[in-house]
């Protein structure tokens, strides 16, 4: 299969070269915005594996999807676009598994950020408003988004209801988002 592909591709040397003539433009660009990509996926997963994760596949979709990036100023916007559908994509492939942030969050986290350079990076504003969260409230959210425990295991060796800890983590979440908002509305004026 494998190798009829490679006679596809050969069949047709404009699209090929076409092709070759973007990769180093979209290596630059990809290089440029990386960070600031993986940036913004740390604001809308829990983990850095599962950062890992949809990375490479956001790497993949603006590879395959480059030709249709009209400049290269719309590139960043244009990559987290992506990385929100990819959040969305491995989102719903870990819902019945674990608790993850609803898709009006991520949507609510994305809008929020901004599309120009910040000297603070997003996940430093995040890290900042995490040690603003008490020890116990901080504990709990590490070892529900950090380490990917399930909130039914958490909520059992605390001896509270997982509908409880679900409400506890929605309150802490709509706190986090609030100071992350504020600190980027900040660094934006």
């Amino acid at each position: 299969m494998a190798g009829q592909r490679v006679i596809q591709l050969t069949n047709k040397p404009d699209q090929l070269s076409s092709r070759d003539d973007e990769a180093p433009r979209f290596v630059r660009l990809f290089a440029l915005h990386e960070r600031q990509v993986r940036g913004f996926l740390f604001t809308l997963l829990p983990n850095r594996d599962a950062v890992d994760e949809v990375m490479q596949e956001v790497s993949v979709v603006l590879w395959k999807k480059f030709s249709e990036l009209e400049s290269d100023d719309g590139f960043l916007p244009w990559a987290f676009v992506v990385s929100k559908f990819e959040v969305l994509m491995y989102r719903r492939r870990l819902a019945r598994d674990r608790f993850v942030f609803d898709e009006h969050l991520i949507g609510l986290l994305a809008a929020e950020h901004p599309i120009e350079d910040t000297k603070k990076p997003v996940q430093e504003i995040l890290k900042t408003c995490l040690v603003q969260l008490s020890d116990a409230d901080r504990t709990l959210v590490l070892s529900v988004y950090a380490s990917g425990v399930k909130v039914v295991s958490i909520a059992e060796r605390m001896g509270v209801s997982s509908n409880s800890l679900y409400k506890s983590l929605g309150r802490l979440r709509r706190k986090l988002q609030q100071c992350v908002e504020a600190k980027m509305r900040s660094l934006a004026t």
